[in-house]
């Protein structure tokens, strides 16, 4: 069977860190932006702001990066994610990389300070470790575990400013603070249980537990009975929400970045003008494909909060600004009618767009963020659907440090949200699915920040009125996965097979070996055609086809890579993505 490769529709820029530089090669001011690109490698963009004109420089590895430090304008020092956690050395005047150094089993450098040993400390995860580098000898260390709560998995940030010691975030599991002696190279739990770092000087460390603010002295670490709050560095006033990494230029003016764009604020100005970041945004990771009425394919970026377009009649392709102010990416895509919904992570947003109309999203008119759904819910792990109600129902995991999970229906014509939290006590809803009368979800152990953990999880059918209708627990150790509804059946993933559930009957029929793990369903009915019962499934190296009353199993062809999502249009033409690649398969609809 064919398949087309269509191109790299999806492009944009996820900005993670900022640094300021005196660059050794004109001397100049500059201002460098670490770049990551989902599903590809990441650059750094350095931007004169005097100019506006950019400069990019690959990775030697890795998406992206949040760490980085400006060593004395000489060097940048590159902290890496998600695959690898390198620490990369940039020789500013040379622009050449230094080798490559990683501390194996860590994926994340979150962010790099410089301890008052002239060393450079970085927080990592899945580990929760004290990395410590030596810019002299160009060597990385792993100085060991920062919490002895064995499912904190994050050392987020560390704070070097401390005397002869490094402060280390932890969590999520059991959130708390600890000092690791440079000297000694021992850590010790500090401050209160919970508790977060506001601002740390040589002088004195403020945290904040449940909104109340304590002070400690920087060499003793006993706590100050005076209030120092009128001491506190303000945050940063924005004309634009959604800015975020301010940086102060030499001029006194601030350098932040809004999504796609950045902006530079004068004291006096009013409101600065936001200006695109000055180079081509690379290709990226698609997340998720739906099709529109008329064919056109709509997807969204891995990261970085924009979503994109795809026309097959032309073969262009159009790219948004963010969709949201806050960070992260959409997972959820789904029309109802002329509009596109979209549910979001990291703040559990939902959104709606109207691809007719002027794109207005900095005064929240187009696209237009609704009522969002966290601080409980924050990730729509299961993604979203149209529901038998017409309304857009979205499945999530709970906000981090949390097991649990929860589900939100959007009414499509007066736009209210409602939510509901952990149907399944401490279980994140993994896979939703809909047809003409109910919705189907199934629950897993993931979790924001914690271990994955096993428990017998659930396939729920339910109401669109917020009733659970029928519930089957599956044994302890069973994977579930996505749900999809083929016609009058519903296709659920169990671990590597494929079970066929009959909701006239409220049971389960049979079970489907396609041969190897599925990745991604789709039905090959238009429009919720309860006369389908065909599907394709994308395992990890083939295309299938499954008649849902037969359990026939068809091969179909070999596919590029792993697939994360796929979508079929009104003429029965299949499209689907692989990494940053998207495809086509005409004709294979009923």
């Amino acid at each position: 069977m064919e398949i087309e490769f269509l191109g790299e529709p999806c492009r944009n820029f996820n900005i993670l860190g900022s640094a300021t530089i005196v660059d050794p090669v004109d001397g100049l001011e500059k201002v460098v932006l670490s770049n990551f690109a989902a599903g590809a490698v990441g650059n750094l963009i350095f931007v004169d702001p005097r100019t506006g004109k950019g400069e990019s420089i690959s990775l030697p590895g890795d998406e992206g990066a949040w760490a980085i430090l400006n060593l004395d304008d000489k060097r940048l020092l590159v902290g890496t994610c998600p695959g690898y956690g390198y620490l990369h050395s940039l020789d500013l005047k040379s622009r050449e990389w230094a080798q490559p150094l990683r501390d194996e089993g860590e994926c994340y450098i979150w962010n790099l300070c410089r301890g008052s040993d002239g060393m450079v400390y970085g927080g990592t995860y899945p580990g929760c470790v004290l990395l410590r580098y030596d810019p002299a000898r160009h060597v990385l260390e792993n100085m060991g575990r920062m919490s002895e709560e064995e499912d904190n998995l994050y050392s987020r940030m560390v704070y070097g400013e401390v005397p002869g010691h490094v402060l280390v975030t932890c969590g999520f599991a059991a959130p708390h603070l600890t000092l690791w002696n440079v000297e000694t190279q021992v850590a010790t739990r500090f401050g209160k249980p919970g508790a977060q770092v506001r601002e740390v000087t040589a002088d004195w460390i403020c945290t904040v537990t449940d909104g109340e603010l304590d002070f400690y002295n920087s060499t003793t670490f006993e706590a100050l009975p005076q209030d120092l709050s009128d001491r506190l560095t303000p945050a940063p006033q924005h004309v634009y929400e959604g800015t975020k990494l301010p940086v102060t230029l030499r001029d006194g003016s601030t350098f932040a970045v809004r999504g796609q764009a950045y902006c530079i604020a004068h004291r006096d100005e009013a409101k600065p003008v936001l200006k695109p970041i000055p180079t081509p945004r690379p290709a990226t990771h698609i997340l998720t494909i739906t099709a529109d009425a008329h064919g056109k394919i709509w997807g969204s970026s891995g990261f970085g909060q924009t979503i994109f377009s795809y026309d097959p009649s032309s073969g262009e392709h159009w790219n948004s600004e963010v969709v949201c102010d806050r960070g992260g990416e959409v997972y959820g895509m789904a029309f109802a009618g002329e509009r596109l919904f979209l549910s979001a992570y990291s703040g559990g947003e939902h959104v709606v767009y109207a691809p007719g109309e002027t794109w207005n999203q900095v005064d929240n008119r187009n696209p237009q963020t609704l009522r969002s759904v966290s601080p409980a819910l924050i990730r729509p792990s299961a993604k979203s659907v149209i529901g038998p109600d017409g309304n857009f129902w979205t499945g999530w995991m709970a906000r981090y440090g949390v097991y649990g999970g929860g589900l939100s229906r959007v009414d499509v014509g007066t736009l209210q949200v409602t939510s509901w939290y952990d149907p399944i006590p401490e279980q994140a809803v993994v896979g939703l699915g809909a047809d003409d009368r109910y919705l189907y979800f199934s629950t897993g152990g993931g979790a924001n920040g914690l271990p994955s953990r096993t428990q017998p999880f659930a396939f729920v059918v339910w109401d669109p009125d917020g009733r659970e209708i029928w519930r089957k627990r599956f044994a302890e150790g069973v994977t579930l996965g996505q749900a999809t509804s083929v016609g009058q059946r519903v296709l659920l993933q169990v671990d590597a097979k494929l079970a066929v559930f009959n909701p006239d009957i409220m049971a389960f029929e049979r079970s489907i070996d396609v041969g190897e793990p599925c990745a991604c369903v789709v039905s090959l009915g238009t429009g919720g055609a309860r006369d389908c019962c065909d599907a394709v499934v994308f395992g990890q190296s083939a295309l299938w086809r499954v008649n849902v009353l037969t359990g026939a199993v068809t091969y179909l062809c070999d596919v590029p890579g792993a697939v994360t999502s796929a979508t079929v249009t009104p003429d029965g033409d299949l499209y689907f993505a692989s990494g940053t690649a998207l495809y086509r398969c005409p004709g294979l609809s009923v």
